[in-house]
């Protein structure tokens, strides 16, 4: 038995946990660069020491979350903010944030999708918009089984493939990688507030699958490591992946000057600078996938979640469609905003709102609830 508990609280049972933390964080808007250029390195080179601040915020509030669900025997988020807030009831206050964010995501896959189809293709905007939303109600009706059974698959190959192009936009970035470090700084508090709290409170939608998965580990180290590999996992890649852009941003907004696209996709823009034909049709086409796949299942997601609140004479069928229905019609119509604007604007938004009602309440009432209940059933064994 010992040695079970040994195992479940190992860092090999935590990286588990931290490697699902990872998987919702490296979606699309990290793949295409578009996020770390609007959240980081429009600001300086303050963009390889933010992410860093912004993740171990984040792996803290991970941390206080978890072990609260942990003491309490608690599996999932809801159950968790209702006993975390003072009021059971405020916990709708999460689930509008999680909801709004969620929704968020899928319009800027489709949105991103989009853009590779505009690239590609020569379509407008709009068109290729509908295109993909064409792709996705055709694969939720059909091929939901095969994209979750692939989407670990695609997210690691984003993950490889992303890597590879870190490396290789720094050994081949136009003016060296250290040149433009030293460039100033742009709005350097609004800076740290946009990179560290705001980034970090947006990116708590990965709060309900690490309260999860953290039920294979046992005990409080076991969540503590998980938290603190979690961190360190998403802010090295956030920093390099801002370090290898900083090399590029000048290239990039003299791209977007001409009318180009790389501030949507800088990325996608280094890999054909870079000039090797397999790394852009590789990175395309997974990237592509990728955002289809987050889609599809966000999508299927929010369709379970909210076709048991339609009335019951209404057949599962005819709520699912129903459901599905309005879930894609809203995402499309965001979407038309841009993927750029997705990213810096709604996901900004619902940082600014997860400040006030997730990492604010954690800080207060999170830290001083697990004292309070470590105090009161000592038995809990948190070790």
């Amino acid at each position: 038995m010992e040695n079970n508990v040994g195992l479940k609280s190992s860092w090999a049972a935590a990286f588990t946990v931290a490697s699902v933390w990872f998987g919702t964080h490296v979606g699309g808007g990290f793949a295409t660069g578009n996020q770390v250029i609007g959240y980081f390195v429009q600001y300086g080179w303050t963009a390889i020491i933010w992410p860093l601040l912004s993740m171990g915020l984040l792996a803290y509030i991970m941390y206080v979350v978890a072990r609260f669900a942990r003491l309490r025997g608690l599996t999932n988020y809801k159950d968790t903010f209702r006993e975390l807030y003072p009021n059971p009831n405020m916990e709708i206050l999460f689930e509008i944030f999680y909801v709004v964010i969620i929704l968020a995501a899928v319009a800027a896959a489709v949105s991103g999708a989009a853009n590779l189809v505009v690239q590609y293709l020569h379509l407008p905007y709009v068109v290729s918009c509908l295109v993909v939303i064409a792709a996705l109600v055709v694969l939720s009706i059909f091929g939901i089984k095969l994209i979750i059974a692939v989407s670990t698959f695609l997210s690691a190959g984003i993950l490889i493939v992303t890597a590879i192009m870190v490396i290789a936009g720094l050994s081949m970035a136009p003016d060296g990688i250290f040149t433009h470090l030293g460039d100033g700084l742009k709005d350097p508090a609004y800076a740290f507030f946009r990179g560290v709290p705001v980034y970090a409170a947006f990116q708590c939608v990965s709060i309900p699958s690490f309260i999860a998965a953290s039920t294979t580990v046992t005990n409080n180290k076991g969540v503590k490591k998980s938290a603190i590999l979690g961190g360190l996992m998403n802010g090295l890649a956030l920093a390099a992946s801002a370090f290898m852009l900083i090399a590029w941003y000048p290239a990039i907004q003299a791209d977007a000057a001409a009318g180009g696209n790389a501030l949507t996709l800088p990325n996608l823009f280094i890999a054909n600078s870079i000039g090797w034909k397999w790394l852009i049709g590789v990175y395309s086409i997974l990237l592509f996938c990728a955002f289809v796949s987050t889609s599809v299942t966000l999508v299927f997601s929010m369709i379970d979640r909210f076709q048991g609140k339609l009335p019951a004479a209404v057949p599962e069928k005819g709520r699912k469609v129903i459901v599905g229905a309005i879930v894609i019609a809203l995402c499309f119509a965001v979407s038309l905003l841009g993927l750029s604007t997705i990213i810096s604007k709604v996901y900004g938004y619902c940082g600014y709102y997860g400040i006030v009602v997730i990492i604010i309440p954690v800080l207060v009432w999170g830290i001083s609830k697990n004292k309070k209940w470590v105090a009161e059933h000592p038995e809990c064994l948190d070790d």
